[in-house]
C-alpha cells in the first residue's frame, strides 16, 4: 500500500478565470501557471518508489509535464481524476450563478448526493467517482503516489481519506499549484500538509 499521497492542484489558467467555476472546460496553463509548475520541481524531486498520475485535462497534464520534466518519469493519465462537471455553470462566477440559480446555489451548500449541477454532474456520481479513485490510490505498492489534479478532486479526496462527511468538501481552500499531503494507513489517512508551496511568489 502507498504510504504518502501527494496531491497537486494544477497551476493558474489566467487572472480572468480566478473565482469562476471551471470543471470540464479544457484550458491550458497561463504563463504564470507554467512558472508555478516549474517551481514545484524542488519539492517533488523523486527520492522514493513513486507512481505519478494526472487528470486528462490539459491544465493538469501541462503542470505534470513541466514539474516532472527533469526527472524523466512516466506520468499516467487517469480519466476519473477530472474535475466535477459544472454543466451550465461552467466558466461562470458565483455572482452570476446566484442571480440566475439562487435556489440551486442554496441546495449546493447542503452538498446533497442528489444535487446535480444544471446540465452537469450529480454530486453523488462525483463522490462515487472519488471513492473509486481513493481505492485505486490505496492499492499502489509504492512509497509515494503523486497526483496532478483539480481543487474539487483534492477537497473530495481529503474528505474520503479522513472519513469526513462529504459536505466538509466546502471547507477546504486548495490554491493553484499547491501541494496537499496525506499519510495513508490501511483504513484511511491523516492530513499532513495543505497548500504547501502556494505562498511562493515569482521573483
Amino acid at each position: 500500500m502507498c504510504a504518502d499521497l501527494i496531491l497537486i492542484r494544477h497551476g493558474e489558467i489566467g487572472d480572468e478565470y480566478r473565482g469562476a467555476f471551471i470543471g470540464k472546460t479544457d484550458m491550458p496553463l497561463s504563463e504564470k501557471g507554467k512558472c508555478q509548475a516549474e517551481r514545484l520541481r524542488a519539492y517533488l524531486k523523486p527520492q522514493f518508489r513513486t507512481a505519478i498520475l494526472s487528470s486528462p485535462l490539459q491544465r493538469c497534464r501541462e503542470t505534470s509535464q513541466i514539474a516532472m520534466e527533469p526527472f524523466g518519469l512516466q506520468v499516467d493519465v487517469e480519466e476519473e481524476l477530472r474535475e466535477i462537471d459544472f454543466g451550465l455553470w461552467e466558466c461562470l462566477f458565483l455572482k452570476k450563478i446566484t442571480e440566475d440559480y439562487a435556489g440551486a446555489v442554496e441546495a449546493l451548500t447542503r452538498f446533497d448526493r442528489d444535487f446535480a449541477f444544471p446540465g452537469g454532474e450529480r454530486i453523488g456520481d462525483f463522490l462515487d467517482r472519488m471513492a473509486r479513485v481513493g481505492g485505486r490510490l490505496m492499492s499502489f505498492d509504492t512509497e509515494r503516489v503523486i497526483v496532478f489534479t483539480h481543487g474539487g478532486v483534492i477537497r473530495a479526496l481529503i474528505c474520503y481519506f479522513l472519513k469526513l462527511p462529504p459536505r466538509n468538501y466546502l471547507l477546504f481552500e486548495v490554491r493553484p499549484a499547491s501541494v496537499t499531503t496525506i499519510r495513508l494507513f490501511e483504513n484511511g489517512g491523516i492530513l499532513t500538509g495543505l497548500n504547501i508551496m502556494s505562498g511562493i511568489e515569482e521573483k
